[in-house]
Parts: C-alpha cells; sequence; structure tokens
C-alpha cells in the first residue's frame, strides 16, 4: 500500500526500489539514483600491475545520486616489479570535475615523509597516493615506499 496525504509518502513495505538502469533527472532535489555494491581495489605504481599480488582484496560502495560512497582493503602479498608513482585502482565511477576529492586513508609498511594523502582527480577512476614534508614539500609514494607486506585502506565520497 502507497498512500500519500500531501505532505507524508507512507510504503505499505518500507521500500523504495530504484530501477536496474538509472532514470536520470535534471531536477536538483529528486532523487534518481541509489546503488550498493562491490568493487575490486587495486595497487599500481606508474600505471602498472607486474607481478603483484594480494593476500586480500576487499572494497564496497553506495551510490546516491551523485555521491559515491567508497570503503576498501587491500593486503599485498607482493608489490611486484613496477615502477613509478603509487596509486589505489578500481574505483567503482569515473569521478566528476570537481577537483579535490580528498579520501581518508590508513597505510600500513609504507614508508612516508611526514605526512600521506589520497586524492580522486577529475574524471578518475583512481587514488593518487602522496606525502609531504614538514615544509610543504608534496610528492608522489611510489614502489620504493611499499613492502611485499604493505596494507592500503581506503575510505571517502566523492561526485559523479
Amino acid at each position: 500500500n502507497l498512500t500519500f496525504d500531501g505532505t507524508t509518502l507512507t510504503l505499505g513495505q518500507g521500500q523504495i526500489a530504484f530501477p536496474a538502469t538509472q532514470v536520470a533527472s535534471g531536477g536538483a532535489n529528486v532523487l534518481d539514483d541509489y546503488e550498493e555494491g562491490t568493487w575490486t581495489i587495486g595497487v599500481s605504481f606508474g600505471g602498472g600491475t607486474v607481478g603483484i599480488t594480494y593476500g586480500g582484496q576487499v572494497a564496497d560502495y553506495t551510490k546516491i545520486g551523485d555521491r559515491v560512497l567508497i570503503t576498501g582493503r587491500a593486503v599485498l602479498s607482493a608489490k611486484g616489479t613496477s615502477v613509478g608513482a603509487a596509486v589505489i585502482t578500481g574505483l567503482p565511477f569515473t569521478s566528476d570535475a570537481t577537483p579535490g576529492h580528498a579520501v581518508a586513508l590508513r597505510l600500513d609498511s609504507v614508508t612516508f615523509a611526514a605526512q600521506y594523502a589520497g586524492n580522486i582527480a577529475n574524471a578518475a577512476v583512481s587514488v593518487a597516493l602522496t606525502e609531504s614534508t614538514e615544509a610543504g614539500v608534496v610528492t608522489s609514494l611510489t614502489d620504493a615506499d611499499f613492502a611485499n607486506t604493505s596494507e592500503v585502506y581506503v575510505g571517502g565520497q566523492y561526485g559523479v
């Protein structure tokens, strides 16, 4: 049963079901999409993943309208031989053009300067991992900062 008294919509079954394919709305105050699922979290170095193996990968997301909430954990069992900037890969949706989608991180068995951070760039499906010194110099974390036993945890939200 569905009733509407002019102010409140009451659902007899207590659920709202969205279609499998979003029916997009241009209305700023219209909730037109909700989805829950998993994504495959990974790590790459310089865009490569040669020889990387995992002892565990767990990640999920909730998409509400144009916001995606993510959590994930990747446990390396071998960091492989790729070299370069460290990136968390596999985000479930491409980010929008809004700059500066920051995420919360926990890095275990990873070396870094005074502070580490993660940022999702515009139109990206990955999280760039950086470090900064106390003097404010920011550089990318790289394969040299990781060990075969490194663990990466990520949580946050971004726009799509």
